[in-house]
């Protein structure tokens, strides 16, 4: 994680800086609000003193301000004896805890290991690498990922447009043995037909009009590493035989080459269309299909897992680029859940993203802005689920990550976390078995 770590004490500074980089953290050091402020624009903590040379109630300060413009970023505050009145005004401001001084670096860094594991429940990675959600159905996403990463199998990933393939590929990749090594990835029905043999296996100089210079092709760049060939189902018949050879045995014939080379290049492919079908119509080689399905992983459409829907919008709004905060108003979040998404994630992402830009020139005053159902502009006549249904959904959702978090905190415990939420045990262990809550390893109870 990336910290910011403010204090004057120049000796403390240094030693909790040590101590976190060797610990794999990011650090970036300071003594004034000027700096805390200016390192949490990427800071995914900010670690600071509660008093600082420029003012008693600096930390306060910062506290205020940085939840006010980064409401992610996580904020712990330092004390002394004297300084408890302030710490806990931090916290009644959003500082997640306070540490008072000395404290042993142990727990410092149990904190932090509790707040990596915070941030990473709310940004919805339970998941893997890009992909957000914690639904069952992208928990069945995942174990397929996990699969696919720990053997060296083609693996054929089935989805429709905009269901985050690519972030799959990709999870893959830095999943498994060849992470560090070139991931490379092309899109078959964006290379023009008669240069798509040339793009995939290279070409020697003067093998065909235009090529000047020797060209090495995807397989080569991406030897040792993995090749993504997203919509494979728009790779030329003709291609389709050079391919499979290529696969079977591992070499490479370059355009107007009379000599091979090696690739281990791991395959990873991607199809938006039913490729069965398209075996029967004899526009996709059997073979080459069964040569490529050794691992499948299947994306599911958003439709089949609207409960994700509140987090994955979370996320896109915590990632624009705004000087206010923005947040979804319940009748908005109701009807996100009601449309019928036939673009997916990526058609989610454009209408909240549009969404907020239209609700911030509506609401020109104030620190926050709201997104109301008529900012997202829906075209559905009919919304796609009853607004009951919709609305239980998104009270689930929330549910979910709230009593995960609590877990968290807890190290298991569900007395505790039913202390924490103010719930009683028993109310809690009905919610963990109804949304299939996973319980973090501790002193987890039954």
């Amino acid at each position: 994680m990336i910290i910011s770590l403010i204090e004057d004490d120049v000796a403390l500074r240094e030693g909790l800086a040590f101590a976190l980089k060797d610990a794999g953290h990011e650090i970036l050091q300071g003594e004034t609000k000027a700096l805390a402020l200016r390192h949490a624009e990427r800071a995914d903590i900010v670690l600071t003193d509660v008093c600082l040379p420029e003012a008693e109630d600096a930390g306060i300060a910062i506290v205020r301000e940085v939840k006010r413009r980064w409401p992610m970023v996580e904020v712990v505050v330092m004390t002394g004896q004297g300084s408890i009145p302030q710490a806990v005004e931090a916290m009644r401001l959003g500082a997640r805890t306070y540490l008072q001084k000395p404290f042993p670096t142990p727990s410092l860094m149990r904190l932090l290991s509790e707040i990596e594991q915070l941030k990473g429940l709310r940004q919805g990675i339970s998941g893997r690498g890009g992909l957000i959600g914690a639904s069952r159905a992208m928990r069945r996403v995942y174990a397929q990922i996990d699969m696919a990463a720990a053997c060296e199998l083609p693996v054929l990933i089935r989805g429709e447009t905009g269901t985050g393939k690519e972030l799959a590929a990709h999870a893959i990749h830095a999943l498994s043995k060849r992470q560090g090594k070139p991931f490379i990835a092309i899109n078959c029905s964006a290379i023009p037909r008669d240069l798509a043999e040339s793009e995939l296996f290279g070409h020697e100089a003067g093998a065909f009009t235009g090529a000047t210079a020797k060209r090495a092709g995807c397989f080569v760049q991406a030897n040792g590493g993995t090749l993504f060939l997203d919509e494979i189902n728009s790779l030329p018949v003709e291609l389709q035989p050079k391919l499979l050879r290529v696969l079977e045995s591992g070499e490479v014939r370059p355009v107007g080459s009379n000599s091979t080379q090696k690739s281990d290049a791991r395959i990873v492919a991607a199809c938006n269309v039913d490729l069965e079908q398209m075996i029967d119509e004899r526009r996709f080689r059997e073979d080459l299909f069964f040569r490529l399905d050794g691992m499948p992983v299947v994306m599911p459409a958003l439709r089949e897992h609207p409960e994700d829907i509140p987090a994955i919008a979370a996320i896109i709004l915590e990632r624009m680029p705004a000087a206010r905060t923005c947040t979804l108003g319940m009748d908005a979040m109701a009807a996100l859940l009601g449309h019928a998404w036939s673009g997916n994630v990526r058609e989610l992402m454009n209408l909240v993203r549009r969404a907020a830009i239209v609700a911030a020139a509506d609401q020109p005053d104030g620190e926050q802005v709201t997104i109301q159902a008529a900012h997202l502009d829906l075209p559905d006549a009919v919304p796609a689920l009853p607004f009951k249904e919709a609305q239980e959904l998104a009270a689930d959702a929330w549910a979910r990550l709230t009593v995960q978090a609590a877990l968290v905190r807890a190290g298991g415990s569900m007395t505790k976390a039913a202390g924490l939420l103010q719930m009683h045990r028993g109310a809690i262990y009905k919610l963990v078995k109804r949304l299939g809550v996973a319980i973090p390893a501790g002193e987890a109870e039954a």
